[in-house]
């Protein structure tokens, strides 16, 4: 029996023949859109204003992966590219229909200075960018830049009440803590309690040393109850007694 006195086998062959024209109507079809000079990138769009990223960066790497059509732009080269910008903490690139492409960056924040070289984020990371003379200074060993990064932010909140700030927090090979303000005086903190002495030195700042702060070198916090001053005709004073449990608790009544 011949194919065509079949009329089965005619109808299957029809439908099999109606699919692959279809499927390569719909393949050209495609292949014509994308690279098709009708649907061009128009706009780049950058969701938030940005503070330390320049916009040089951002075209240069827009002109290279983000040119032409929509459907052919490299939104993934583009976003693996601005990762790698200093400044850059998050990006997500992605296609607006019909001719807008989308950056969403998100900036690191910086919260110190690392060995007068680099910068920290608020997350404890490191990295490379210019740097900026206001922020703290961080000096410690290789790996202890989240750990100093929790503790400057926790330091600066205790502060708080006395207007100072830290200019540079050092913590040494043995985990000892020492801080110089923007005033200029050194706290010596220790390696224990830090943060119920350095809330001794806030409650004396207020009641007592704010009045001697332009004769004090370094103020002593390492001892049991109180601390000892080191003024800059390099007296030193006998340990103050105020007591360090006493006086977080007398912080926390007046809301510090």
């Amino acid at each position: 029996m011949r194919l065509w006195d079949n009329a089965q086998a005619l109808k299957r062959l029809y439908r099999w023949l109606y699919v692959c024209v279809l499927f390569c109507l719909l393949a050209a079809g495609v292949t014509w859109v994308v690279h098709s000079p009708y649907f061009p990138v128009r706009q780049i769009q950058v969701l938030q204003p940005l503070k330390h990223l320049q916009s040089t960066e951002i075209e240069k790497i827009s002109r290279q992966y983000l040119r032409g059509n929509i459907f052919t732009v490299n939104v993934s080269a583009a976003q693996a590219e601005l990762a790698k910008l200093p400044w850059v903490a998050k990006v997500q690139v992605k296609r607006i229909w019909p001719d807008t492409v989308q950056l969403d960056i998100k900036e690191r924040v910086p919260v110190a200075r690392w060995n007068t070289q680099q910068l920290v984020d608020m997350d404890g990371r490191i990295f490379n960018a210019a740097a900026q003379e206001q922020l703290p200074l961080l000096v410690g060993t290789t790996g202890s830049t989240r750990y100093m990064t929790v503790h400057l932010l926790i330091f600066e909140n205790l502060l708080q009440p006395t207007g100072l700030h830290v200019q540079e927090l050092q913590l040494s090979d043995r985990s000892a803590w020492q801080l110089i303000l923007t005033n200029g005086i050194t706290l010596r903190l220790g390696r224990e309690k830090v943060e119920q002495r350095l809330a001794s030195f806030v409650w004396a700042w207020q009641q007592v040393l704010q009045n001697q702060a332009s004769n004090i070198d370094y103020v002593d916090l390492r001892y049991p109850d109180g601390f000892a001053l080191r003024y800059k005709n390099r007296t030193v004073s006998e340990p103050a007694g105020v007591n360090i449990t006493d006086a977080a608790a007398a912080m926390d009544q007046h809301g510090a």
